[in-house]
């Protein structure tokens, strides 16, 4: 079932377990973080005299991390509510694994590794403040950051008519001054607003306008793995509609897609596999050398392949498995596996149905691009960290009677 896209009424929005102001202002606080956190990543310019990055985080640690740090001082027991939900003591471990590692790692600061990780622990519990069940503010928030990325992208995208980089290839600005990212970050933008229902023909329009924007960005980021994440994704969230007409939209879909892949055959391959098998497999020689302990967390390497040398392994998996060894494949292997299965079984719900979308574009953009999952805010939390938070909005019976 879609939800009809608006914003929430204030009884919707209503707190009504009797917060005291500090905390209601901590959450208002809170929420500019969570869209900060996804909109900074595509406004934080690259010419300005310092590293947009640097900028990027410095607004993150005011609007969230503090933020919840003072609201876990205050209400210690949502910690504990947080560590119980699903996976949670899965992701709790693997984060560990990642600061245990740094024993032995090489990583040249191994303090900046901790905070990563210790970084993401807070990102899951400030999701459950800011999300909370409440399914009307999570939609407020998804859809209003959506149309922002939409609106950028019109921005980026008539930049790049007027200025053509030397690659042909779109790119974002600041944190995702990467094809590969922007795509990334782009997709999940699609994603949040397409099983959306929206009310009146302007919303209509809005809709349907920023989702082909965003569709066009992709495109012109000529990122395939997005490409292929993207088709993926809106096949599996049509045909969970159901019926007949799910099955017609996902045959246009699979047309669409042919119609591409035949008309663009020659910059589909122009790349050829772009040294993918070559890196998969010196990945694969690197963890068979530390299968248990890997690396560990932030260690350089290098990976010779064709006449590149690459620092990552541009697979997520494989990453993981040089760093942090086989119990962190495994452990995130059961995490992600989890995830899809709950995903699937609330599949009906338009927020189960954003999960199970981001899910699938998830599982294949990280087999080719966007290796990093220890790592600070990044477009790959879009499709990794945000659906595992989400989906925590399904363990909740009731959530129109439940506020953060």
């Amino acid at each position: 079932m879609t939800a009809p896209l608006r914003l929430p009424t204030e009884t919707e929005s209503r707190n009504p377990q009797g917060n005291t102001p500090i905390v209601v202002v901590l959450q208002r606080l809170l929420m500019a973080g969570m869209a900060w956190l996804i909109i900074g990543m595509a406004v934080m310019p690259s010419s300005i005299s310092f590293n947009p990055s640097k900028a990027y985080q410095i607004v993150l640690a005011l609007t969230m991390w503090l933020p919840t740090l003072a609201l876990i001082a205050m209400r210690p027991k949502r910690v504990v509510d947080v560590c119980k939900m699903p996976t949670m003591p899965w992701v709790i471990a693997l984060l560990a694994w990642g600061c245990v590692s740094l024993a032995w790692s090489h990583a040249p600061h191994r303090g900046d590794e901790a905070m990563r990780d210790f970084s993401i622990f807070l990102f899951l519990i400030a999701c459950h403040w800011v999300f909370g069940g409440n399914e009307a503010r999570t939609r407020w928030l998804l859809v209003n950051c959506a149309l922002v990325l939409a609106a950028v992208s019109v921005f980026d995208i008539v930049e790049f008519a007027l200025h053509p980089p030397t690659d042909d290839r779109l790119i974002g600005i600041g944190v995702m001054g990467n094809a590969n990212l922007a795509a990334a970050g782009m997709g999940a933008g699609l994603i949040w607003l397409w099983p959306w229902r929206a009310e009146g023909w302007r919303w209509v329009t809005v809709k349907w306008l920023a989702i082909s924007t965003l569709a066009l960005f992709i495109l012109l980021t000529f990122t395939r793995s997005a490409w292929a994440a993207l088709f993926g994704a809106l096949v599996v969230m049509v045909l969970c509609r159901g019926g007949r007409r799910a099955w017609l939209y996902a045959g246009v879909i699979c047309v669409l897609g042919v119609l591409g892949v035949v008309a663009g055959f020659h910059v589909l391959m122009e790349r050829g596999l772009s040294l993918r098998p070559e890196i998969f497999a010196k990945s694969l020689d690197m963890f068979l050398q530390h299968p248990l302990r890997g690396l560990g967390q932030g260690t350089a390497f290098t990976i010779e392949a064709g006449n590149e040398t690459l620092d990552h392994a541009h697979n997520m998996f494989a990453q993981l498995a040089i760093e942090l060894g086989l119990p962190a494949v495994l452990m995130w292997l059961g995490i992600w596996l989890a995830l899809g299965w709950r995903a699937w079984r609330h599949r009906h719900d338009a927020l189960g149905l954003i999960v199970l979308g981001l899910w699938v574009f998830g599982s294949i953009a990280v087999e080719f691009d966007l290796p990093h999952l220890l790592d600070s805010p990044r477009p790959g939390w879009l499709i990794t960290w945000l659906p595992l938070a989400l989906s925590w909005t399904f363990a909740r019976p009731n959530p129109a009677k439940r506020s953060a």
